[in-house]
């Protein structure tokens, strides 16, 4: 039985002349409302966790939650400094009762927005609101679910005040979201964004990666590339020609039409606060290197790397679809959305700059510093931070960009 995803990818593609660019495809099979990857049916957990196709930050434990919450507490603190400044010096004055709100891009589970409102539950720090910004009616059902079971154990005093202020708003974003002030978040999402392949062919010549019909299913063929495309990889193989050399012919590449939009509309759409992104990727030197010649583009099934370009075809949906974020593209298109700040670490450094080895101390290690931990439990949660934190996994691997917006009040 042919699905309505393979039937919409053969309509566009029948559309544009027999050929559907890459983008198109991957955007179909992540995103399709019935029978794309995160909008397929799903087990409890979705496509996450040991059942699932990967694992998550948030799902080795509370640390990057706890990480976070400092954070925001950190934003509390300045906040409330520059209300104490009076209305005449007010850059940042809320909308929102109660202080700052949060907005999660892309919540997976809803772990992380569990663990952190658990974290600020019990330093007296909620924000005023959290929003989730979720396109998939499937997972959105399954954070829900996440959340309340979580804020429960905390009592009936805890679901009370916590369940109100959280939303999952569909119509992201609105003129009423460039007066949020908080902390948004966007955790593993950026790589998710549909990109277009690309091929180098010298000579200021590029082909364009794309699929087709043939007698036996979905297939690769490539054209020309032009238009933003071409001008995207001409700019950067110049950048990258000077101090590291010309591409090979061959070399392969990735260009995400989508990432500076986003980058700057989610700056744009806050008035006070902090944007902090989370995830696999590179500067633009690293991800462009000559010795980089197959690209990034890769599947993820059952926990293993797909990196077989044909088995991406063969079932749209059924596959986990990804490409390294460009962070210097990011960190350009946050700039250009107003960021007064805009700072690049790896996730290890990060996390250790939030404080995440005091965190550890106090809840691991059960006499003092130096002596290590013998229940099952803790040495699972030990074991997970090293996994977020070692440059063998992801420390290393994954990036944290943080940018800040400090719009000034609007007149009375």
């Amino acid at each position: 039985m042919v699905s309505s995803l393979y039937e919409q990818i053969r309509s566009e593609a029948a559309s544009s002349g027999g050929w559907l660019a890459f983008d198109g495809f991957m955007e179909l099979a992540l995103h399709h409302p019935t029978d794309g990857y995160y909008a397929a049916p799903m087990g409890p957990h979705g496509p996450f966790g040991k059942l699932g196709d990967f694992v998550t930050a948030p799902m080795l434990g509370p640390w990057l939650a706890l990480a976070l919450a400092r954070r925001f507490e950190g934003l509390r603190q300045e906040h409330a400094q520059v209300l104490a400044q009076g209305p005449a010096q007010d850059a940042g004055r809320s909308n929102q009762p109660g202080g700052l709100g949060i907005r999660e891009f892309g919540p997976g589970t809803g772990q992380l927005a569990a663990d952190l409102l658990k974290a600020l539950w019990a330093r007296d720090a909620l924000p005023s609101s959290y929003q989730l910004i979720e396109r998939s009616a499937g997972l959105r059902a399954i954070q829900m679910e996440t959340i309340r079971d979580s804020v429960a154990s905390l009592g009936q005093a805890a679901l009370e005040v916590i369940m109100p202020r959280i939303d999952w708003p569909l119509d992201w974003p609105t003129a009423a979201d460039a007066q949020f002030h908080g902390l948004v978040v966007a955790n593993e999402v950026a790589d998710t964004l549909a990109v277009k392949r690309f091929e180098w062919r010298g000579h200021d010549r590029a082909w364009e990666w794309g699929v087709v019909e043939d007698g036996s299913g979905l297939a690769w063929e490539p054209r020309e590339a032009g238009g933003a495309l071409l001008e995207a990889i001409l700019r950067r193989h110049a950048q990258i020609q000077v101090p590291l050399g010309p591409w090979r012919l061959g070399h392969l590449g990735e260009w995400c039409p989508g990432l500076a939009p986003w980058g700057r509309t989610v700056m744009e759409s806050i008035r006070w606060g902090d944007v902090i992104v989370i995830d696999y990727g590179y500067e633009r030197l690293e991800l462009d290197h000559p010795d980089r010649s197959g690209g990034t583009l890769a599947g993820h099934l059952a926990h293993r790397r797909v990196d077989d370009p044909l088995l991406w075809l063969r079932e749209p949906g059924r596959m986990d679809l990804t490409a390294h974020v460009d962070f210097s593209d990011l960190a350009q298109a946050a700039r250009a959305g107003g960021a007064t700040d805009v700072a690049l670490q790896t996730q290890a450094a990060w996390c250790l700059d939030q404080g995440m080895l005091e965190a550890a101390q106090d809840m691991l290690f059960e006499d003092g510093v130096g002596a290590p931990p013998s229940d099952p439990s803790r040495i699972r949660a030990l074991s997970n931070l090293q996994t977020l934190l070692s440059d063998n996994e992801m420390g290393q691997r994954f990036l944290v960009l943080t940018a800040s917006q400090r719009q000034p009040a609007s007149p009375a």
